[in-house]
């Protein structure tokens, strides 16, 4: 049986914050709509709400279209260094190419200003952040709705999921150049503790720590713009505070720049 590995995360900058927080939204939603249950609902409910108050503070359109040609010009200076795949180089830059056109051309924000702007879903949102403020007596048009047949409820989910499809699919692929940007290599964190230095000549974007699944460790990264720190914890009981690990911990980092 391979050996699990868990992999934990930290963004070095806002915009990749931000995408990774769409990342997990999208996830959430999708893993949702799989399910039959109101409580699945519920749940693909409550990550459009978040995607719609996430997406509803910044130019998101714009900023993903400035991360996707900035990703095909270093990867189009690639195209003369020696050892490099140009076939594979010039399909991951079509399909930056085929991602970028369909911003332009599909992600508008009248058609996800429509959603927003949908009373059901209004109604609802208005409650969302009010603990147990979703419940059957606060909204009985959502109570109604929950009582249809899951297709339909999925159906709907669907299409007001729509408008977001090509930030879906720009994320996804923003962050899988940014995760193949770097291999990870073997590292050891002395008692506990690691520590390195960033080049600061280089668009820092991401650090990947990864760990067996089950060893009892995970870590907590730091990072500023010039160096990231790495402590490692214990805590086998969750009602009790974590401690930093005495032992030397072997792990895997990838420090994804591109």
């Amino acid at each position: 049986m391979p050996l699990q590995i868990v992999c934990y995360e930290q963004p070095l900058n806002e915009r990749t914050r931000a995408l990774l927080r769409l990342e997990f939204l999208f996830q959430q939603v999708e893993y949702a709509t799989t399910g039959s249950s109101i409580w699945d609902s519920r749940l693909a409910l409550q990550g459009l709400f978040d995607i719609l108050d996430l997406t509803g503070r910044t130019e998101l359109k714009s900023e993903l279209l400035k991360e996707l040609e900035r990703h095909a010009v270093t990867l189009g200076r690639l195209r003369q260094t020696p050892g490099v795949h140009a076939a594979i180089l010039d399909e991951v830059l079509a399909k930056i190419a085929q991602v970028t056109q369909r911003i332009h051309r599909k992600l508008d924000n009248p058609s996800i200003d429509a959603v927003r702007q949908t009373d059901f879903l209004s109604a609802i949102h208005k409650r969302h952040h009010v603990p147990g403020g979703a419940c059957r007596f606060d909204l009985p048009t959502l109570h109604h709705w929950l009582q249809q047949d899951s297709a339909v409820r999925n159906r709907h989910i669907q299409e007001w999921l729509e408008p977001f499809a090509p930030m879906r699919e720009a994320v996804v692929l923003i962050l899988r150049l940014i995760r193949d940007s770097a291999t990870s290599r073997a590292e050891l964190a002395v008692q506990g503790f690691f520590q390195r230095g960033l080049d600061s000549t280089v668009s820092n974007q991401l650090i990947r720590v990864l760990l067996p699944a089950g060893d009892g460790i995970f870590p907590e990264i730091s990072a500023g713009r010039q160096r990231f720190t790495i402590h490692f914890l214990e805590q086998p009981d969750p009602n009790r505070r974590a401690v930093q690990s005495r032992a030397d911990i072997p792990f895997e980092l990838a420090c994804c720049a591109i």
